[in-house]
């Protein structure tokens, strides 16, 4: 009986590990089936991110821009995510593009993809006859189209690739097709060693390759890639794990071993099969988890908490209660980053996190949207439960942290949107949280901001004046005028190169909107790189007159930016000693090792370096000793103060006597009157700069008032201009 009793115990055994293998093999293979579907979709969620944008209908359909094409569709689907091949296709399904490895090729590369385009074209065109019209919806600014694609696999000269045909549609409906048919974009991914190496690595799949369809090895599952017209292309062959027999080739040589060892082999087994499965369980759960959390803070990620918001929004249906969403963003964050490295800027993120849980409590969900951005959902009856959450939070972001790299401190702003009502979007109740977050922001930071209709209409306008701004540095709306800077004689000795924005509708746009706007929105280096080419063009024959030329901190940190500004001289023939670079205090401050040597490259070749608007930042004597500025400009709200009283006259009368000391020129800005210039003249300052001293002029008046009357200088400089 023991003896029949271990037998059946080892049938049993040896059963239940076969019966785990085929078990675990299925649940593989449907894994490998839904994990290329999904594949498919996330490539295809790529191609119409780029296609389905107002710029793309402007730039593919209304007028064809191959430059935006290259730019945007060929080389970016190629580098950034290996499609091989991108074709855009008239209204005619005619190539009016090719791309072949990321580079503009001529119409010869599609015809090999023409067939299998012909089988996708005819079902995006009847999808886009049955979307009828495009239609504004109501109170909001953008219109939501569903991505038009068919995709098939098909298979060219040995290699397989995954071919989608996308519709070129726009996103905020600003620019609509000109016609019935809008183009379409054919994109091809060759299913290479790359494709198949992460798609193993993702699903954890052991010697994934590519076979023929109708081969079926032993011991190997595979899926079939089939055409457009369902006939098997290739395989995906790979060798399932087969985690009973792994166990059964353990416990070989034990069960070699004779039947009295039976027992306690039984209990190897059980127990080693508990761990595997437990294995499985846990890496199951961990993978959920990372799948749905932020691993930095291990709070809710971006994909947890549209699933929440989505759910929450639901549940107003019920109507006792509404939904706040708000929107936390840190202040000046950058700055920490920037002058701690991105160690502290991680340090600060997680010790937020921590203070935000503790801040909401149980009773809201606390999410990381992504950088120093987060979001708390928080089910309440009342405008003032909100108002007293955004208080605490508030109050505790704003507590200084302790750490490794001393004492930080920083705040937040808030944006709060309250819902009380179903219907609404998750991304349209983030963005109202975003909007209002925004003003806070404008608002002077460290306050909260609750969402109201208008806000979206001052986004608009924001948005728009961005725009324009972008078009306004090729349409010639910008331009460059020169305000001269004189010696206590009247005489000119230099001029500072100041931006002028004449809107076509809205006139003329100060530099305090637009300069900080362009910084805002990342458009502060194509500005800056617009600034240098004009100003080098318009005064590179002015001779030894010196002129100023203001930069941001932002293009001071950016690699490359003394390469560009030696670049841009020689193409204009401009001396690099006729020229002085115009900084801010802040943009010196902190160890950034780029803006460092930003700033002595720019020294070593000759142009020199001023400190602009001097006192009104931290002042700092070492800024002025390690990067040897060469002259400081007195701010003019210390000008203005020599007006009013003794103080102000005996801070500039310090400023000029440091300058002197240091071996710095000195020179006052904002010089209005007369009796200013005297009291400046009074201290020792023998340069200045105002509306007393000379109005902001175009290039040529400057040119004039300064004595260059050189005629091949002016038709020079005319001819630049």
């Amino acid at each position: 009986m023991t003896i029949s009793a271990l037998v059946l115990l080892v049938a049993l055994a040896l059963f239940l590990i076969q019966r785990f293998d085929v078990v675990a093999a299925e649940r593989e293979q449907v894994l490998v089936e839904h994990g290329f579907a999904r594949q498919i979709d996330e490539l295809n969620a790529v191609i119409a991110t780029q296609v389905d944008w107002d710029d793309a209908i402007r730039s593919l359909d209304h007028k064809f821009d191959a430059d935006w094409a290259d730019f945007n569709v060929g080389n970016y689907l190629y580098t950034f995510n290996g499609f091989s091949h991108a074709f855009v296709l008239d209204s005619s399904a005619r190539p009016i593009y090719s791309a072949v490895k990321g580079e503009r090729s001529d119409a010869a590369g599609y015809a090999p993809f023409a067939t299998v385009a012909a089988r996708l074209i005819p079902a995006v065109r009847a999808a886009e006859r049955q979307r009828g019209p495009f239609k504004q919806r109501l109170g909001k600014n953008n219109i939501i189209i569903p991505p038009i694609q068919t995709t098939t696999t098909t298979q060219l000269a040995g290699v397989t690739y995954i071919v989608t045909a996308t519709l070129v549609q726009p996103d905020f409906g600003k620019v609509l097709p000109k016609g019935d048919r809008a183009p379409i974009v054919v994109t091809a991914k060759p299913i290479d060693k790359a494709l198949l190496g992460a798609f193993s690595a993702r699903y954890l799949l052991n010697e994934l390759l590519l076979i023929e369809p109708t081969v079926k090895p032993d011991k190997r599952q595979q899926i079939v890639l089939r055409d457009a017209d369902g006939a098997g292309l290739v395989a995906l062959s790979w060798v399932p794990r087969a985690p009973g027999t792994v166990l059964r080739q353990s416990l070989q040589w034990p069960l070699l071993g004779g039947i009295g060892l039976m027992g306690l082999l039984a209990f190897l087994v059980m127990r080693r099969g508990g761990a595997i499965v437990s294995e499985l369980i846990a890496s199951e759960a961990r993978s959920r988890h990372l799948a749905f959390h932020d691993q930095l803070t291990q709070l809710p990620n971006r994909a947890m908490l549209f699933e929440r918001l989505r759910l929450m929004l639901a549940q107003l249906a019920d109507g006792d209660h509404q939904l706040a969403v708000i929107c936390v963003d840190l202040d000046r964050f950058k700055d920490v980053n920037d002058t701690l490295g991105h160690h502290a800027g991680d340090c600060l993120i997680q010790t937020v996190a921590i203070r935000l849980r503790e801040a909401c409590g149980q009773n809201a969900t606390v999410s990381r949207l992504g950088g120093d951005e987060f979001i708390v959902l928080y089910r309440c009856s009342s405008q003032q439960q909100v108002a007293d959450l955004a208080d605490r939070i508030v109050m505790s972001v704003a507590e200084q942290m302790v750490s490794e790299f001393g004492r930080i401190e920083v705040g937040c702003s808030l944006g709060v949107a309250i819902i009380d009502h179903p219907g609404v979007e998750p991304s349209e109740a983030l963005r109202w949280a975003d909007v209002a977050m925004y003003r806070s922001k404008d608002s002077g930071r460290r306050c909260v901001t609750f969402f109201e209709p208008e806000m979206d209409d001052a986004l608009r306008a924001r948005r728009a004046l961005e725009s324009d701004l972008r078009e306004a540095m090729s349409d010639g709306s910008l331009h460059m005028v020169y305000q001269p800077q004189v010696d206590r004689g009247g005489q000119i000795t230099a001029a500072e190169a100041l931006v002028r924005w004449n809107h076509p509708q809205r006139g003329a746009i100060p530099p305090g909107i637009f300069v900080p706007l362009a910084e805002e929105t990342g458009l502060i280096l194509p500005l800056g790189e617009f600034v240098l080419r004009r100003v080098f063009a318009e005064t590179s024959g002015w001779g030894d007159l010196r002129v100023g030329i203001n930069v941001s901190a932002v293009q001071l940190r950016s690699n490359g930016f003394a390469a560009l500004v030696t670049r841009l001289a020689a193409q204009a023939g401009a001396d690099p000693a006729n020229y002085e670079i115009e900084l801010t205090e802040t943009a010196l401050l902190g160890d950034d090792p780029v803006t460092a040597a930003n700033v002595e490259a720019l020294k070593r070749l000759g142009f020199s370096i001023a400190l602009d608007d001097f006192g009104t930042g931290y002042s700092s004597l070492s800024v002025l000793q390690r990067f040897s500025v060469n002259r400081i400009k007195i701010d003019r709200s210390f000008v203005c103060a020599l007006d009013e009283s003794g103080e102000g006259e005996a801070l500039v009368n310090a400023m000029v006597k440091l300058a002197r000391s240091l071996g710095l020129s000195v020179i006052a800005e904002g010089v209005e009157t007369e009796d200013q210039r005297q009291r400046l003249l009074a201290c020792g300052c023998r340069e200045f700069q105002g509306y007393l001293t000379g109005m902001p002029q175009d290039a040529g008046s400057i040119a004039g008032l300064a004595g260059i009357k050189s005629a091949a200088a002016i038709e020079a400089l005319s001819r630049r201009a």
